[in-house]
């Protein structure tokens, strides 16, 4: 789901000239330094924050102290929009982004995290090995180039009051990025009333009482402490968080230029990095949420028919979001490969 975790991550801008005369920088020589200023939006403290800090450390390390990395934590440089804007105006020369930014530069990614259209880790897994490739083209076309994806697990539903049914949540208050433009469309056509909120915001907004729920990741809500006002969690996986490391071209040109072995040593080292990261995940989800339990959380189980009418609200509204919210091609493909999974 768009902004499922986050985290979300912004999707829009017009670049100018794909041959990167929108940037004033250009490097190539042998002992220039380059400075890049890495834009998380999650706090230092959390698995992504700690990850991120290794990265720095190693590309670092494997370019000699020429390609320094300084990430900007805790979602100083701004929400995604604001990161998207500040990588064109190289401001910032890469972030990290959840599938809501990256789907400002292409919007067909968004169409991975439709709602219960990918509904677990294996579904997940399946789908990547076959899209990636073609997704990898789509933003490096723009003038990015992605680094490394994270599937940084799925996106639940935290609420004061239990919510098993979409009824439920149609009687809860939801806090909604406003960044997320394609789920928020997604939750107005299944009647839920959104909140528009930054998500540094949501804490605040639930002590005024003008939200009483949200949609996240386990490990973000125990990162940002949410779970002490929002103590029930729906088990069910509304759809994954994809993330990635996304730099900006000018700068992706100019590490070449620096040492022509370092952009497929950097990629070799950061993918590593976010491969052992993707498989530490699961151990990340499972334990925010037994912190969290100690701290009072509730995971509600939905019955299997309870699980059936949120499938039936995406269902009822899907034919209306083709080809508008989502790529219906790529919708399509993905569900054909979900399908085949579950018969299996």
């Amino acid at each position: 789901m768009r902004k499922f975790f986050i985290i979300a991550l912004g999707l829009l801008i017009i670049l100018g000239s794909g041959n990167g005369e929108l940037f004033a920088q250009r490097g190539g020589a042998r002992g220039e330094t380059i400075e890049v200023k890495l834009a998380n939006p999650l706090p230092r403290e959390s698995p992504w924050g700690r990850t991120l800090d290794r990265i720095a450390a190693e590309w670092n390390r494997v370019t000699n102290g020429q390609v320094r990395v300084n990430v900007r934590h805790g979602g100083i440089e701004g929400n995604e929009t604001k990161m998207l804007l500040s990588l064109a105006s190289d401001t910032v020369q890469a972030a990290v982004l959840t599938s809501f930014g990256l789907s400002t530069i292409n919007p067909s990614i968004m169409t991975l995290s439709a709602p219960f259209l990918i509904r677990n880790e294996r579904e997940l897994e399946a789908v990547m090995q076959e899209v990636q490739r073609d997704l990898e083209a789509r933003i490096n076309r723009e003038n990015y180039f992605i680094v490394a994806w994270s599937k940084a697990g799925f996106v639940n539903v935290f609420s004061r009051e239990p919510v098993l049914t979409p009824d439920d949540l149609r009687r809860q208050r939801v806090a909604a990025n406003p960044d997320s433009s394609d789920i928020n469309t997604v939750f107005k056509s299944m009647g839920f009333q959104l909140v528009e909120s930054d998500w540094a915001d949501i804490g605040a907004k639930l002590n005024a009482g003008q939200v009483t729920a949200t949609y996240l990741n386990p490990p973000a809500v125990a990162a940002f402490q949410l779970h002490t006002m929002l103590r029930n969690m729906m088990s069910t996986n509304l759809a994954p968080v994809l993330g990635g490391i996304v730099i900006n071209q000018v700068t992706w040109r100019r590490i070449g230029e620096l040492n022509p072995r370092y952009q497929q040593e950097l990629l070799n080292v950061t993918r590593r990095i976010a491969d052992e990261f993707d498989a530490s995940l699961q151990r990340t989800v499972s334990d925010s949420i037994q912190a969290m339990g100690r701290g009072g959380l509730r995971v509600n189980q939905p019955t299997a028919a309870q699980e059936q009418l949120w499938f039936n609200e995406m269902a009822r509204i899907e034919s209306t979001l083709m080809g508008t919210v989502y790529d219906r091609d790529l919708y399509q493909r993905v569900n054909a490969i979900v399908t085949r999974i579950r018969a299996e």
